[in-house]
């Protein structure tokens, strides 16, 4: 009798001993929880500042491209500024793109420009090798901040080039 007793008092210490284990696994699951909800929350505002910086980004260089491709006078200007064009009108999707993760700059203007027209990637390649030297580092930076150094690079090349005209 004594024994069942010891058996069934060890069983019932022990039942104790997971309800209080279980309550305490609770509670953490749901300060788990809440931590998972703000961390969306967080996420999801950063996501809606991303876009809004990137589009606040679009239309300052679209409306700065717009303003020299306009004062362009030589042939050789405006064919840079068709070489860089479908960056500038592709601002939002490259931006999108190339904050994906690191080494997506390239990959991503290459869809757009092969999606523009065949062979242009090529042509751009070509541009960017035959430039100066911090739009050349910021192409192999290939990543977001470089993304955006080389559409300025490229905007401050084209009104270097007028203000030297």
């Amino acid at each position: 009798m004594i024994f069942v007793l010891a058996i069934i008092a060890m069983f019932v210490a022990v039942s104790i001993y997971f309800f209080f284990k279980a309550e305490n696994l609770q509670r953490e699951i749901i300060l788990m929880k809440r931590d998972v909800s703000a961390t969306k929350k967080e996420n999801k505002s950063y996501v809606e500042l991303m876009a809004i910086i990137a589009q606040r980004y679009e239309d300052i260089s679209k409306r700065r491209f717009i303003e020299l491709r306009a004062e362009a006078t030589s042939a050789e200007d405006t064919e840079m500024f068709d070489i860089i064009a479908p960056i500038i009108n592709n601002y939002g999707t490259i931006f999108n793109g190339t904050l994906k993760g690191k080494g997506k700059l390239q990959s991503t203007v290459k869809k757009i420009y092969e999606g523009h027209q065949k062979g242009t990637y090529k042509v751009l390649s070509n541009y960017i090798a035959q430039t100066d030297k911090e739009i050349k580092r910021a192409w192999s930076s290939n990543n977001i901040n470089g993304f955006i150094l080389l559409v300025e690079a490229f905007l401050q090349v084209k009104k270097a080039k007028k203000k030297d005209n």
